[in-house]
């Protein structure tokens, strides 16, 4: 197997370049692949650059530079466009001139660096979509072109290349490690927060993994009450047990309270039609527009709680809605009498499964949810796999516990002393100090006890960023209950609120929701009542 380094990323993002990146994978022994290369030379008196997709490097065989275009490609007049995966045309540069561009940059980047002479360089162009290229002109010579189709025998490919550009090299195994060095330079500097939580990102994807094995057991069982702290793999072993159902020719229904987890596990499930996902009360007024049921615009908190249900049952009688299996993810979060709503929209369905994962920790709406309901079984969830140690830590001393988790290390968190109840000011210079570590918005979620903060921190901007809510271009800022079941790398807890009995478990779920790196906003007062000291 080729030796394979990714320059951008460990993975390439585009589909197009996955797909070359995975055939480059498979040349034998010797070849090295090197994803997303860059470069600056000087030519002509003038200071030029260039950039691959992709370089092939063998030390007796010779360099070849690799541009990749996906998509379908049409040539009008010697004019290029390109057709993407949402059916638009757009105009490109030809491929094959980026490619030989590229190649005289590199060329002469190696002769600056004293390695030229050593190694011979071709290139190619690949497009990873076409099972058949057509003619594209004469600086498309079928030799340096590469389909679909001949990414299934890659070697062939290259070998094809090689010959066409003659190619041949003469390095030794310190020569070969010095041009790799100088096209993925290796170079220290001091780490930045945002490393430090990148190590521990990756350590934290690995054990999410192995909860799986707790899936497993789930199979055998027609329904159940799963019950975990914050960070057991809930929701991850939630998504899994409704995909299952859905693949064994249940008709699943996965469902929650929070909206924007509803819409995460939307987004997260596969798409088909034995599985649905989104909340309860989506699910009530969706099934009681297709009934034609009349729903009032002004809906109180008594409709909610109450109303909703009994419209549900309604609807779905009307509509003969029936689903064969329930999924409920953050359990705790449902009154008693939405779930036996739940069940009754399996009505018919013999020993329809019905699935139920809570913590009792996290009941932050107190609707008198029943955990001594009668389940035909309970398990206990209890290593925490989503928290570093350090974070873990903390979230387990505010309710006076223990961690069990995998014990990834990580950065320590982060107090940030107030003058009494956290403010605008007081955000905005944690979010500027979390910026300047090297986060940005895919990373960084800040998190408020009330919604007049989140609101009023939603008018302002840092830098080049604005603040805004979930799912937007900006710095997100969500209350604490909103954002239950979702989480982030690094998350900015505001304590801008009392320290009740309510206020602890806000906090609890609030710092759950950091995966490596957590930042708490707060007066010195409120460390007490969280046990901050307890290690």
């Amino acid at each position: 197997m080729a030796r394979y380094i990714g320059l951008g990323s460990d993975e390439p993002q585009e589909d197009s370049e996955r797909r070359v990146a995975d055939a480059l994978r498979r040349l034998p022994d010797g070849w090295v692949v090197l994803h997303h290369v860059s470069w600056q030379s000087r030519r002509g008196g003038r200071q030029g650059d260039g950039e691959a997709d992709f370089v092939v490097l063998h030390p007796r065989r010779g360099l070849v530079v690799i541009e990749v275009k996906g998509g379908g490609i049409e040539v009008d007049h010697g004019r290029w466009m390109t057709t993407d995966r949402f059916g638009k045309r757009h105009g490109i540069r030809n491929p094959f001139e980026q490619a030989t561009s590229s190649k005289h940059a590199l060329v002469a980047w190696l002769k600056e660096h004293g390695v030229g002479p050593h190694i011979r360089v071709g290139h190619a162009v690949v497009f990873p979509h076409m099972v058949d290229v057509p003619s594209l002109g004469p600086a498309a010579h079928a030799r340096i072109t590469i389909s679909k189709a001949d990414l299934v025998d890659i070697d062939a490919a290259i070998e094809r290349c090689l010959t066409h550009w003659s190619l041949e090299a003469n390095l030794e195994p310190r020569e070969l490690e010095r041009v790799i060095g100088l096209l993925a330079p290796t170079v220290s500097a001091p780490p930045t927060l945002s490393s430090a939580s990148g190590d521990a990102e990756a350590n934290l994807v690995v054990f999410t993994a192995e909860q799986m094995e707790v899936f497993s057991r789930l199979r055998a069982q027609r329904g159940g009450l799963m019950i975990g702290g914050a960070g057991t793999g809930k929701t991850v072993l939630a998504i899994a047990r409704a995909q299952q159902l859905a693949k064994d020719g249940f008709r699943t229904l996965l469902v929650c309270y929070n909206e924007l987890l509803g819409a995460e596990l939307s987004g997260r499930i596969s798409r088909g039609p034995g599985l649905a996902a989104g909340t309860f009360h989506a699910l009530c007024l969706q099934e009681a527009r297709r009934a034609g049921m009349v729903v009032s615009n002004k809906r109180d908190q008594a409709w909610w709680e109450d109303e909703a249900p009994s419209l549900l049952i309604d609807a779905c009688s009307r509509n003969e809605t029936i689903y064969d299996a329930i999924v409920v993810d953050e359990g705790q979060d449902f009154s008693p009498i939405w779930l036996d709503a739940l069940r009754c929209v399996t009505r018919g369905v013999e020993e329809a499964p019905f699935f139920v994962f809570a913590d009792p920790l996290q009941d932050l709406w107190r609707r008198g949810w029943d955990l001594n309901a009668d389940y035909p079984f309970v398990w206990q969830l209890t290593r925490n796999m989503r928290n570093t140690l350090p974070i873990a830590r903390r979230v387990a001393a505010i309710l006076g516990g223990d961690s069990q988790g995998r014990g990834v290390p990580g950065p320590d968190p982060i107090w940030r002393s107030t003058d009494g109840p956290a403010r605008e000011r007081d955000v905005v210079d944690a979010v500027e100090k979390l910026l300047d570590e090297g986060f940005g918005p895919k990373s960084l979620v800040v998190l408020c006890g009330s919604a007049r903060l989140a609101e009023r921190l939603r008018e302002r901007s840092i830098g080049p960023f604005s603040f805004g809510p979930w799912g937007s271009r900006g710095i997100p800022v969500e209350t604490v209950s909103r954002f239950k079941g979702l989480e982030s790398q690094a998350i900015v807890l505001v304590l801008d609120g009392p320290s009740a009995a309510d206020g602890l478990t806000s906090a609890y779920v609030g710092m759950s929701r950091a995966r490596s790196v957590l930042v708490v906003v707060g007066d010195p007062g409120d460390r007490t009542p969280l046990r901050w000291e307890t290690r």
